[in-house]
């Protein structure tokens, strides 16, 4: 399971760094989760990291803090089916409209979050 976080970990830190580098990047990449398998990737995705962070947790120098994420992760997995396939695309065509600094600032975030993850579980 460390294993599974420590990657979706460095994904998550990897995305972030191309949000900061390149918004345009960015938008290119969310753009392709406007497929139906893309919308089932992002299920599939946040349900495997939330039940992994989970899972690590306990073992882990922040475990609240990654039991927190992990329930945020797969309940946001859980509520995207209910969403539906219009909302997401309409909330990633909402995000693709956004400004450079918008997406570096949220990027910032990922990567702080990345860390923070990494940091926790090695």
């Amino acid at each position: 399971m460390a294993l599974i976080v420590s990657l979706l970990a460095t994904l998550t830190f990897a995305i972030g760094v191309l949000g900061l580098v390149s918004p345009a990047g960015m938008n290119s990449l969310v753009s392709r989760f406007r497929s139906k398998t893309g919308f089932w990737t992002a299920i599939v995705l946040r349900l495997v990291f939330g039940v992994a962070l989970w899972r690590v947790a306990p073992a882990s120098r922040a475990p609240a803090v990654l039991q927190a994420l992990g329930v945020v992760s797969a309940a946001s997995a859980l509520a995207l089916p209910l969403l539906g396939m219009p909302r997401f695309q309409a909330i990633l065509s909402w995000w693709s409209r956004q400004s450079p600094v918008f997406v570096r600032t949220w990027s910032v975030a990922a990567i702080g979050v990345g860390a923070f993850i990494l940091w926790s579980v090695n």
